[in-house]
């Protein structure tokens, strides 16, 4: 602020008073004006025929040789002053200038403007002060002199604002809030804004505690509107109306005086920086327009408490709690209060909105979604009832992976669960008789996802469900599923890899468990010992496991401890030598799988290209562990080798099939692994991916092979079979052309390896040149190797839901689980 106006001090002359310009009858006035060390002359003619009287109490600013500003010479306030401003608001400012001594006379206020609110004189002045001691029946007899647009009642509760001499605001006498009034609004914004002002609401309601005196009655509404007929063409006639002003006396003898009255500008005064007059002019002409503004909706409020419910998880109750009522009446008076069945109607209706918004996206494109299932419990020890959590994987037009739930279902709850089937009125669903068929079939039809699934990702007790094989026979017999299944059913990759640890759990703790609970124990024990284990903590890039990890991840990060600890502190005995050396072996196993779940659960979904590498360091680390030379410890690695081994056996096609998408790898980094893995082994694996990768190119080459297309060709008339052979040739000249396009893929070459490689982007931008092998990508990269995210996968109890929602039914349930996800 100082640099603006030391600016407009180097712009200004300021004219003292013995150097006051002179007018002539032709109203010339010969000016010298500074510009930076320069000075010259220029001529300044005012437009006015005679010049006012008014410059007699100002001093002229000039600002680029014409006149900006005029500062009183009482308060030395600088007021806007060009040449179509007038001296109107000049006026106005000496009758209100609290350094002018004498008091406003009468024919001082035939050129004022009525743009004050007035107030009593021995009142604080401020600009939303009511006016006090008005004896408001003597103003009955001037009902006639009110201008049109102050009939009105609504004018008894609104003070008029006037600009320049044209109502610009009306000020509510109750809340003080300022609305626009100008004559083309009209009046109706004002009547709906009565309706829900707080401040009249509140004196309605506490009318009848207060008592009106004479001398101390508040400027009701009713003078308010009584004063209004003092209006006559936009300007305030107090000289005739002097006698109607409130008179003080202190004795039948006293002579009686007119008690002075002040007026005080409905905006401050301008300032003498010149940002602050160009702010302070433009204030009076933006004022808001927006009828919205100001109006309440309701639906809106429950729309937002509905979203705080679904986010943070709240019972519907909530809305029922005295302090929730309390919090919201403080905070909108106009807010009606809800009971939990209509907020869970609410959530409900939310739900639905965002499905349909949802669906749209995933029926409108033409890629192939892949799906993965988990088990979801309510969070609580030994649950009775577990949940089904189908989540759609998919590219978009967008070219981002996308993740979405569509499906939250009862997958099993006991029998024994009598108070469920009270309180939900729903059936248990058996063991034998597990939905996840119904579930997922029932997802399937009603996202119309039956010609769109490409892979399926589960974990075990899904996967081994009978009727998850059951659902897998039904989509192949439909022809629902690309080459014939083969990507449905993946197995989730963490799941396979707390298999893997459990069966070494038993040795580990064997090996290493006591030696390493006792190092804990003994530096837990005595202050010292607990802040040198404290220090090396807090330098560790590791997070601390929740109460409820797996226990193999609590394990992990006390090793990772010891281990820092023991480099923090070499001269400190930790762990013998041997237990040492397995104490770090177990370690690097265990990093290793901690680092893989991290990777392919995170929450920001991760492209399928890197899970063959990933799944490749464990194996790697396997095999390294296992050929140490520590017989006993040894034999433990190989067992978890062969826990590993199932799931590579069963998985290696699906992780292979990215990599040969990936520009950077293609099937040259499959072979170079799988040799130096497997020998000549490696050939039975290799054969199996090439053709894989050659049918599924087909398949896409070939989008008409559907259901459909064959019951078309049933229907064509005989006569078209003599040409059956002239088709096939067609088409087979067609797929030849065609798997060209895969060739020269494969055969260029490889795209140099880039630490922030966006292998969507590179699809995207190579679309034209490799369409087929485009939307292939589109579709293989978003297949999903975990079906849960990072957090869940670490717990013990896996994903949750709040122990509360298990009194919903399983409709309710779906509605918040859903939304939440696609809220986030």
């Amino acid at each position: 602020m100082e640099m603006e106006h030391a600016v407009i001090q180097q712009q200004v002359v300021e004219y003292p008073e013995e150097h006051e310009v002179e007018v002539d009858v032709d109203n010339i006035m010969k000016t010298e004006v500074a510009y930076g060390s320069g000075v010259h002359s220029t001529a300044f003619r005012y437009k006015h025929k005679k010049r006012s009287k008014v410059w007699e109490e100002y001093k002229p600013i000039f600002l680029n040789g014409k006149v900006q500003f005029a500062e009183c010479l009482y308060c030395h306030n600088r007021l806007s002053c060009k040449d179509s401003n007038g001296t109107s608001h000049l006026w106005r400012h000496q009758k209100i200038c609290p350094a002018k001594s004498e008091a406003v006379v009468e024919g001082q206020q035939k050129d004022s403007y009525f743009s004050y609110v007035l107030v009593n004189g021995d009142g604080p002045v401020s600009p939303i002060d009511p006016a006090n001691q008005i004896i408001s029946e003597t103003l009955d007899d001037i009902g006639s002199a009110t201008p049109s647009r102050f009939k009105s009642k609504v004018w008894k509760e609104f003070t008029p604002i006037y600009v320049e001499g044209k109502l610009q605001a009306a000020d509510c006498i109750h809340c003080q809030k300022r609305l626009s009034a100008n004559k083309f609004g009209g009046r109706s914004h004002l009547s709906r804004h009565l309706l829900t002002c707080p401040g009249r609401l509140e004196s309605l309601h506490n009318q009848h505690k207060f008592l009106f005196e004479p001398s101390s009655a508040p400027f009701n509404s009713r003078v308010n509107d009584e004063l209004s007929p003092a209006l006559t063409n936009g300007k305030v006639q107090i000289a005739e109306y002097a006698n109607k002003l409130p008179r003080t006396s202190t004795s039948d003898d006293t002579i009686h005086t007119v008690q002075p009255i002040q007026m005080v500008p409905a905006h401050p005064p301008p300032t003498s920086d010149g940002a602050s007059l160009k702010k302070q002019r433009t204030s009076y002409t933006n004022i808001s327009t927006d009828k919205n503004a100001g109006k309440f909706c309701q639906e809106t409020s429950y729309q937002e408490l509905a979203k705080m419910i679904i986010l943070h998880a709240y019972p519907f109750s909530v809305v029922e709690h005295e302090e929730m009522r309390r919090v919201i009446k403080n905070l909108n008076p106009m807010v009606g209060m809800v009971s939990h069945n209509d907020m869970k109607d609410h959530c409900t209706a939310l739900f639905q909105k965002e499905k349909i918004n949802i669906k749209d996206v995933l029926t409108l494109s033409s890629r192939r979604v892949s799906l993965s299932a988990s088990i979801w419990t309510p969070d609580g020890p030994e649950p009775t009832v577990n949940y089904l959590c189908l989540t759609a994987h998919f590219v978009g037009d967008d070219w981002k992976v996308h993740r979405v739930i569509i499906k939250f279902g009862m997958f099993w709850s006991s029998p024994t669960n009598l108070e469920r089937i009270i309180h939900c009125k729903e059936a248990s669903v058996p063991e034998s008789e597990s939905g996840s068929y119904n579930v997922m079939w029932d997802a399937i039809r009603d996202w119309n996802l039956d010609q769109k699934i490409l892979s399926l990702t589960s974990v075990g007790d899904v996967r081994n469900n009978a009727n998850t094989v059951k659902l897998k026979e039904m989509l192949i017999e439909k022809k629902c599923l690309p080459i014939r299944g083969k990507l449905y059913n993946i197995p989730c990759l963490d799941d396979i890899l707390n298999s893997v640890v459990a069966a070494g759990q038993a040795d580990i703790l064997r090996f290493v468990g006591d030696a390493v609970m006792g190092f804990f124990v003994a530096h837990a024990s005595s202050p010292s010992a607990q802040q040198q284990l404290l220090e090396v903590i807090s330098q560790m890039s590791l997070k601390c496991p929740q109460e409820d990890a797996k226990w193999w991840h609590k394990f992990y990060f006390r090793l990772e401890v010891l281990l820092h600890f023991k480099k923090s502190f070499p001269s400190e005995e930790v762990l013998n030598l041997e237990d040492m050396n397995v104490a770090e072996s177990i370690c690097k196993i265990l990093r290793t799988f901690y680092r893989v779940i991290e990777v392919i659960s995170c929450p920001s979904s991760v492209t399928a290209n890197i899970y063959f590498n990933e799944v490749w360091k464990v194996r790697t680390v396997l095999q390294e562990e296992a050929s140490n030379g520590n017989g006993e410890f040894s034999g433990m690695v190989m067992e978890m080798q062969e826990a590993f081994h199932g799931y590579w056996q069963n998985s290696y096609l699906w992780l292979s099939i990215p990599v040969v998408l990936d520009p950077r790898f293609k099937i040259g980094f499959i072979e170079f692994r799988l040799k130096r893995a497997f020998g000549t082994n490696s050939e039975s694996y290799l054969s199996d991916i090439r053709e894989t990768v050659r049918e599924l190119f087909n398949e896409y080459c070939n989008p008409t092979d559907l259901p459909s297309t064959a019951s078309n060709s049933a229907a064509l008339d005989a006569d078209n079979d003599l040409l059956e052979d002239w088709d096939q040739h067609l088409n087979e000249q067609a797929s030849c052309q065609i798997s060209t396009e895969l060739d020269d893929y494969l055969e260029e070459g490889l795209v140099p390896r880039k630490d922030e490689f966006d292998i969507l982007n590179w699809w995207m931008n190579h679309t034209t040149k490799y369409p087929t092998l485009a939307a292939m990508a589109q579709d293989i990269l978003a297949m999903p190797a975990s079906a849960v995210q990072s957090e869940a996968a670490f717990s013990s109890s896996g994903p949750v839901i709040p122990k509360h929602y298990s009194t919903l039914n399983i409709k309710t349930i779906e509605a918040l689980v859903c939304a939440r996800d696609w809220m986030r």
